[in-house]
């Protein structure tokens, strides 16, 4: 009887210990928001569905970036690449219907080739929710809920923060919707890496 009271007590201390115990990847930073927009090497998964009066698109998203170089690749949903593009401040590749192009500017690219309009240059920022100007409005934990953004090629777009998740000490957009004239861009995110 006591052998057993002992296993009793032994797993249920494990439990609660278990309980308790505290992630150190799960606690955020005290200034998480800073910290992530100097967060230069990151990549995530999502979907994205590009809306338009003439067209309805969705595709799942592999976006990344390394330094100055940042990937975008979209997939159908058997996985199938429709699209892989690289860019840095200077150049661009897309590779689209197994054909490779080349510009100076990646948006330019991108909706030359394929219809999409997307602010790719500065995604960096609005994609990790760490835009700041004058319209941004923030929740009461700091984070971005609102803002409108104007892009390199002067293109405003509103843009409208759904969901956060708590992931690596930072508060990362989970839901984002982009607004630009007639056109909008639905972005699901799933899984944040950083290294």
């Amino acid at each position: 009887m006591i052998r057993l009271y002992l296993i009793l007590l032994t797993f249920f201390l494990f439990l609660s210990g278990c309980a308790h115990r505290i992630d150190p990847q799960t606690r955020l930073y005290d200034n998480w928001k800073v910290k992530l927009s100097t967060q230069e090497t990151w990549k995530v998964e999502g979907k994205l569905a590009f809306i338009s009066p003439d067209e309805r698109q969705s595709a799942n998203l592999n976006w990344q970036q390394q330094g100055d170089l940042n990937q975008l690749v979209l997939t159908t949903f058997l996985g199938i690449r429709i699209l892989e593009l690289a860019h840095d401040e200077h150049n661009a590749k897309l590779e689209f219907d197994n054909e490779m192009y080349q510009d100076a500017s990646a948006s330019r690219l991108l909706q030359q080739l394929t219809g999409f309009t997307i602010p790719i240059e500065d995604a960096d920022n609005w994609l990790k929710g760490t835009v700041t100007n004058d319209t941004l409005r923030v929740d009461e934990l700091g984070r971005a809920q609102i803002v409108t953004w104007q892009s390199k090629n002067g293109q405003k777009w509103e843009i409208t923060y759904g969901d956060y998740q708590q992931y690596a000490g930072y508060w990362l957009p989970k839901k984002l919707t982009l607004k630009h004239k007639k056109i909008k861009l639905k972005i699901q995110l799933y899984r944040w890496h950083f290294n």
